[in-house]
């Protein structure tokens, strides 16, 4: 007997939903995606094989390529809690600072100004910082011999995560320019020995992310 060979027909799928579904996804995402705002101060991390990350619940103390100090802090409790120790621990050096400006402080992406300037600094926003930094305005934290504001900084830290988390070394980093005097570096790492903190991480990147 003859054999009849069936005809094969092609396979149609109609892909017009997935389309859309892919399309709706997509404007999903864009709409709610947060984008990471540009940093207040640029700094050009050194590299190094392995990227290391900054948690969340960390203070990392910044220097920037002209060897200014800053020092920001991820959690708006972890802010309370650090401008209130420092508040109690000198406010005989600095004097007091009011509830407003505590207020305001948890909304600061990073303090790089004398403690005296906090009142007014705490108003402005990230494009203010950003254009005080630009026209040199914005300082740094002082962290010489004679006005030593940083120590103050890293004490009250140390203090906060030693009553609140019983730590006897607070999670910090060191964000340092790859262009930065080794001195102010140094200054920083000889500021957490002053007040016992002997354990921190560097902030590098990744070999392949830094343009050559």
């Amino acid at each position: 007997m003859p054999r009849f060979k069936v005809k094969r027909a092609s396979t149609w799928v109609d892909m017009t939903a997935m389309c859309d579904v892919s399309f709706l996804l997509l404007t999903f995402f864009i709409l709610t995606a947060k984008f990471r705002p540009a940093e207040i101060v640029q700094i050009t991390t050194p590299t190094s094989r392995a990227e290391n990350a900054v948690a969340e619940d960390m203070v990392t103390f910044s220097v920037d390529k002209d060897g200014k100090a800053y020092m920001s802090v991820g959690k708006p409790e972890r802010k309370t809690q650090i401008i209130d120790k420092l508040v109690e621990l000198n406010q005989s050096k600095f004097g007091n600072i009011d509830d407003n400006t505590k207020k305001l402080f948890t909304r600061l992406e990073l303090v790089g100004v004398p403690i005296q300037l906090l009142p007014q600094v705490v108003k402005r926003s990230t494009a203010e910082l950003t254009e005080m930094r630009i026209s040199g305005q914005l300082a740094g934290i002082p962290m010489d011999s004679t006005n030593n504001q940083l120590g103050a900084w890293v004490q009250a830290v140390r203090y906060v995560y030693a009553e609140t988390d019983k730590l006897s070394n607070p999670p910090v980093a060191i964000k340092g320019d790859r262009e930065s005097n080794i001195k102010g570096i140094k200054r920083l790492i000889d500021i957490f020995k002053e007040n016992d903190v002997y354990k921190y991480k560097l902030v590098t990147s990744l070999e392949n992310k830094i343009d050559k």
